[in-house]
């Protein structure tokens, strides 16, 4: 799976709640995901977006300009196979994919999952 995200000074996807790093939207018109009113999110609700296949696959605006896009993140990628079990990848619409979370959790446990993903991405494009 590929995702474009801005990059820490590591070299690892920066960790927040934003369409451009790694995590999901709580707020406003482009929420990432329904948080419930205790707190709570659960699978097939949303989550964090990525691609499946290919980096090419990634939507024109996050796609980076060295691969035709708009974008101006670096793409990074993770095997599907690495995504913990607290997590679920589902397709909603391919190439499409989300990142959820696994069984009904409070929004921090979910958000700690996400983030402990950090180290298993790797850049795939500037």
């Amino acid at each position: 799976m590929f995702r474009a995200m801005k990059a820490e000074a590591d070299g690892l996807p920066k960790v927040g709640r934003s369409g451009r790093e790694l995590g999901v939207r709580i707020d406003g018109p482009t929420r990432d995901l329904v948080v419930g009113e205790d707190g709570t999110v659960e699978p097939g609700t949303g989550g964090m977006s990525v691609a499946l296949d290919a980096a090419k696959n990634l939507p024109k605006p996050r796609l980076p300009r060295s691969l035709g896009g708009e974008g101006r993140d670096p793409v990074f990628t993770m095997l599907a196979a690495d995504v913990p079990r607290t997590l679920l990848l589902r397709s909603d619409r391919y190439p499409h994919a989300l990142v959820e979370p696994g069984r009904r959790c409070p929004l921090p446990e979910f958000e700690s999952d996400l983030g402990s993903t950090r180290s298993a991405w790797s850049k795939a494009h500037d």
